[in-house]
């Protein structure tokens, strides 16, 4: 990673980047084709082929007066392959007045001298403190477990033995969606902005001002790696059990089956992590700022336009106290399951 992507892994990304890797319609035309090799003992994941016109990823439509906001369930993990078209999505992004991504837009007030060095406290505090290893930070059996699925995704790489937990667990996971066929990144997200730009449809973003980078870096770098156990612990185990059921989310996913979906739900490693680094209150304040702006930003679109279109992940969309949940208790329509 160089500087010009530090900006993008600074401020949120020490503290929510590593974190967060560690969620009826008319026609879709999908072609879904997952595959993974694997070393060792580890079998070839199933493959999964879906073909034809198929309802397409659900949307929701939440109304207040006569202002409507659509709300697009993404899911990352997607195969690589994957190419999805929604005519429900298309015109439902034709209507609207504007888009408000899922993702927040970070700035922070520094020059490029300041760049250069908090790309390298950036780098530094990945590793482990005075020079100990992963090994030493976790419990012998945590440890065993943890070597056999470094051994199944990528048993060559020594770089992650000098990785924090939390490090270790994004790389790990990220090593694992590789050799899976899946895609970490938000694919639906980047097809919808596509359409935005093609129709002329201005894309918003949540704020988030991070006023002291470099002190967010050192919040981070000043926790134990011991409180990170946790986030490794989970990673681990949603390795050792859920690959095959992401594949099952996608297609899913793909026809618009959300109750498939609720039955597929899971533990998500995302939140063991998200504690430990909330042990820091500088980066619990940062989450909980991350956490509402998305929320802010629909709902300043719902009552700026009459049409807005927005996304967030299809499981936060789903659980009980999700934005959803939120916009019926607060007396808006919500239409969809």
């Amino acid at each position: 990673m160089g500087p010009p992507r530090m900006l993008r892994t600074i401020g949120i990304a020490g503290a929510l980047c590593l974190a967060a890797a560690l969620l009826p319609a008319p026609a879709l035309s999908s072609v879904i084709a997952i595959t993974a090799s694997g070393a060792g003992d580890t079998a070839a994941l199933e493959e999964i082929q879906i073909f034809g016109e198929r309802p397409g990823p659900r949307l929701w439509k939440v109304t207040r007066g006569d202002h409507v906001l659509w709300i697009l369930g993404t899911l990352n993990h997607l195969p690589r392959k994957m190419r999805w078209r929604s005519s429900e999505v298309e015109d439902a992004i034709a209507q609207s007045q504007q888009v408000v991504a899922s993702g927040p837009s970070v700035s922070a007030s520094i020059g490029p001298v300041g760049m250069i060095r908090l790309y390298f406290q950036w780098r530094g505090l990945q590793r482990n403190p005075q020079k100990t290893a992963l090994k030493d930070w976790l419990p012998a059996s945590l440890y065993a477990r943890f070597e056999t699925q470094k051994a199944r995704f990528d048993g060559d790489d020594t770089r992650i033995e000098e990785l924090r937990p939390s490090f270790a667990a994004l790389r790990l996971y990220e090593q694992a969606m590789d050799a899976a066929g899946l895609t970490g990144r938000n694919e639906t997200e980047r097809s919808v902005l596509r359409l935005a730009s093609q129709r002329h449809v201005p894309v918003r973003r949540a704020s988030l001002a991070v006023e002291n980078p470099s002190g967010v870096l050192k919040a981070i770098s000043e926790l134990s790696p011991s409180v990170e156990v946790s986030c490794l612990e989970a990673t681990v185990a949603r390795l050792e059990t859920d690959l095959p059921m992401m594949q099952q989310r996608a297609a899913a996913w793909a026809v618009g089956d959300v109750d498939r979906l609720r039955q597929l739900s899971f533990v998500n490693q995302t939140d063991a992590c998200l504690n430990a680094l909330s042990s820091s209150p500088t980066i619990k304040a940062l989450i909980d700022q991350a956490s509402s702006a998305w929320d802010n930003e629909a709902e300043a679109a719902l009552l700026r336009n009459r049409v807005s279109f927005a996304m967030r992940p299809i499981y936060e969309l789903l659980a009980p106290e999700g934005p959803l949940s939120r916009y019926r208790a607060e007396g808006y329509t919500v239409e969809g399951l």
